[in-house]
């Protein structure tokens, strides 16, 4: 077994004499890429250059500090496997103590832990002054997505995610049973990095799916509307607060909501727009198209209240909201639906687009899109300029051809209030998830491809790089995956979490992706 008092007794002799303070020692840990880098960052130093210990490990554990301080009754949190590996580092002005560890390929390494922990000296009471948190990388092949077993208790598709304080991915909502026949669950669940497994999280106040979740200028989420178990769309909402891990109910909308949007405004409130307020299926699933709405109203955190906004020009669902750095907020596209002579109602999917200034409270037309799109995210390439690629672009009233996505993509330009079309993906997509890869290089995962009323899910990815404005095969996914969660962790790695893997199955799976 190593001695720690090898390594240890030598640094607390030469460190600095410093009082025992309070536990606010914080542990960051990001990467671990291979080819990459592994990054640990510990805060806040107390003086400038402050020492700092940092202790790697393969393994959780309870360390005694009574190994090298009689009087220290205290433990650590990572085993002493590595000690020899344990890494010095001297606090910069910022009061951050980082270190960067290269590591190189090694495929056979990937899924491997190293776990982390962080502690300060002092000559007072103990040796040890300040403990930080543990924390946790698990290695991965950059570039790829790494699939560790690691499944949640109840499958979902269309949930969202939060990441906490603590590090930890907290999954709300989403539904079982079938993409076009949810079944909306009010359970949460907890990732935890350091046991890198699933647990119970808080109970929402009611089941919810297609959502929307919208954090507060006081760090709470606002979440507004979805369906619930009955896929009924439903107009209450409720506050989570990150601090005391609750769901706290709150003044409903004023109309039934889902698929809509919801953006936070400047001055705290929070604007939602369209979805649809009920969710008929006679005679076909298209009917519900019919309830696609064209209001939109305003919630006021500080007073607990929703006011009508003004109507926008058309009925939109699933439709796009970009906000744009003016404080102006642009609806584009959308399922929506128009008055027939014949039919009496026909279905559509929008390219028109409207814009919203909370400082007038009004509407007014905006640049309209070169492809109608709806079910679908942006992703912002730099600040004011958004990427639409794919999404659903057609829908019939006849049965047996109600519309499929498009593989088409355009560029909105906030500076310049317009759209540019680019090439086009590969493979048409809607319910995909997007992220930013970095080096003007973007990652657009998973979707369904064929029609609205019968999705394939898809394993496959594509790389936009805005520098050429094209679009190049990426690294597939280990399942086909429509509608998942996706959040960057804490740890810098892209976590997806369920959705659908076919039309009538949800998943219940997590994937990682390396940078």
């Amino acid at each position: 077994m190593i001695d720690p008092n090898r390594l240890l007794v030598p640094l607390l002799a030469g460190s600095l004499a410093m009082p025992l303070a309070a536990q606010d020692l914080q542990l960051d840990v990001r990467g671990v890429s291979m080819p990459g880098e592994f990054v640990l960052d510990a805060y806040p130093a107390q003086v400038s250059f402050e020492p700092v210990l940092i202790l790697p490990s393969l393994t959780t554990g309870t360390v005694p500090l009574q190994l090298v301080d009689p009087n220290d009754f205290r433990t650590l949190s990572v085993g002493i496997d590595l000690l020899d590996l344990a890494w010095l580092a001297f606090s910069d002005p910022t009061g951050h103590a980082t270190v960067t560890v290269p590591f190189p390929a090694a495929p056979a390494l990937a899924g491997i832990p190293i776990y982390a922990q962080a502690v300060t000296f002092a000559f007072g009471v103990t040796l040890v002054d300040r403990i930080s948190n543990p924390n946790a990388v698990y290695l991965g092949n950059a570039g790829a997505f790494q699939d560790r077993s690691v499944a949640f208790g109840t499958e979902r598709a269309f949930a969202t995610a939060i990441v906490r304080a603590d590090r930890s991915v907290l999954l709300c909502g989403g539904s079982r049973g079938q993409l076009l026949a949810q079944v909306a669950t009010a359970q949460t669940e907890s990732y935890d990095v350091m046991t890198d497994s699933w647990g119970a999280g808080p109970m929402m106040n009611g089941a919810r799916s297609l959502h929307r979740m919208t954090q507060l200028y006081d760090g709470t989420w606002l979440f507004t509307g979805g369906v619930d178990g009955g896929n009924n769309p439903r107009p209450t909402c409720e506050i989570y607060d990150p601090v005391t891990n609750t769901f706290t109910p709150v003044a409903s909308m004023n109309s039934p909501r889902m698929g809509h949007t919801a953006t936070a405004l400047a001055d705290g409130r929070v604007f939602v727009s369209g979805g649809l307020e009920a969710v008929s299926v006679q005679p076909t699933q298209l009917e519900a198209i019919h309830d696609a709405v064209a209001t939109t109203e305003i919630y006021d955190p500080f007073a607990d209240t929703w006011t009508p906004g003004p109507t926008m020009s058309t009925p939109r669902a699933a439709h796009v909201a970009l906000h744009r750095p003016d404080g102006k907020i642009l609806l584009c596209g959308g399922i929506s639906w128009s008055p027939n002579i014949i039919f009496g109602w026909v279905p559509a999917v929008r390219s028109s687009c409207e814009l919203y200034d909370p400082f007038t409270d009004s509407l007014s037309s905006g640049p309209s899109m070169a492809e109608e799109r709806a079910l679908l995210d942006p992703i912002e390439l730099e600040p004011g300029k958004w990427l639409l690629a794919g999404g659903m672009n057609g829908l019939s009233i006849i049965p047996f051809n109600p519309g499929n996505p498009t593989a088409t993509a355009e560029i909105y330009d906030s500076t310049t209030n317009s759209w540019t079309s680019v090439a086009p993906m590969a493979q048409a997509r809607a319910n995909h998830q997007v992220w930013a890869l970095g080096n003007d290089a973007f990652l657009v995962a998973g979707g369904a491809a064929d029609s609205i009323l019968s999705p394939t899910p898809l394993q496959t990815t594509e790389i936009y790089s805005a520098t050429t404005q094209t679009f190049s095969p990426g690294p597939p996914l280990n399942a086909p995956r429509a509608a998942p969660a996706m959040i960057e962790t804490h740890q810098g790695q892209i976590l997806l979490m369920g959705g659908a893997d076919t039309a009538t199955s949800i998943l219940d799976t997590t994937e990682w992706y390396y940078f």
